[in-house]
Parts: structure tokens; C-alpha cells; sequence
């Protein structure tokens, strides 16, 4: 059961396409760790004017980037313009560098769907994803 469980985890995001935007190195990194450990193909830029490039040819199913970003650049107004060129949502998932409370509904007000705080917990991460993009893990028991 506890193996079946790890498979079954660990390809959770199978088949999703998510853009990371993070200047930090580290940081991406380990978002890249956790999002491709789980099954997900994953883009990281980081700088938003690159991630903005690669929008225009390449539209993922998932964005990570930080609220100072998307409410600098607008980004998730271009994220979405993109999107309706394509007839396709895009989530969009605002990290704050900290746990404030005001953080989750700026990312609200800025159209974000989620919000989540560093230090990212890898549960938390893979769980957020799989939930908003609807991917629940159904459990299939045979009975003899």
C-alpha cells in the first residue's frame, strides 16, 4: 500500500506543463525538483521578460511566479491574453516571500488562483497543483 501510494504520488502531475519565474537560482531549482519529481515537465526563466517571450510560443497549464512580479509586470493580464488567443486557462500561482495574510488576497485581486509562501513545503506545492488543476488520485480496491 505505502509503495502504491509513492507511484501514485510521484506521478500526480504527469502530463502538465508549468513555467516557474524565479530570479533566485536556488529557488528555481528546487521548484523544478519538486514539480518534475511529481511528473510534470517543467520551464523555468528567470526573468519575467524571458518567461513573456516564451509565452507568446509556448503556453504551459500552470505559472509560478512571485506577487511583486505579477503585479509589476501585470503579468497574469498577459498570461490571460495569451490564454484566450488559444481558448485555454492558464492557473496562475502567486509565491510571497513570506506568510502575511494580506499576500493570498492581493494574488485574489491581481487574478491569481492560488497563493503560496516561501519556504515551500514540497507537500504543499504538489498538492496545490493537483487541486487546482483538478488532478485528483482516485483509489481503485478489488474485492474477491
Amino acid at each position: 500500500m505505502y509503495l502504491e501510494k509513492q507511484i501514485i504520488e510521484k506521478s500526480s502531475l504527469r502530463g502538465l506543463c508549468i513555467l516557474v519565474i524565479e530570479s533566485n537560482r536556488d529557488e528555481r531549482d528546487l521548484f523544478v525538483f519538486i514539480l518534475e519529481s511529481h511528473g510534470a515537465s517543467v520551464i523555468s526563466e528567470a526573468s519575467v521578460s524571458d518567461a513573456l517571450g516564451r509565452l507568446r510560443y509556448q503556453l504551459p497549464d500552470v505559472v509560478f511566479a512571485s506577487i511583486k512580479a505579477i503585479c509589476d509586470y501585470k503579468l497574469a493580464e498577459q498570461i490571460n491574453i495569451y490564454a484566450s488567443k488559444v481558448g485555454k486557462e492558464v492557473l496562475i500561482i502567486a509565491v510571497s516571500e513570506t506568510n502575511r495574510t494580506v499576500y493570498p488576497a492581493m494574488a485574489e485581486d491581481l487574478n491569481c488562483h492560488a497563493c503560496i509562501s516561501k519556504p515551500l513545503d514540497i507537500n504543499q506545492v504538489v498538492s496545490l497543483v493537483t487541486t487546482l488543476a483538478g488532478r485528483h488520485v482516485q483509489h481503485n480496491s478489488f474485492v474477491i
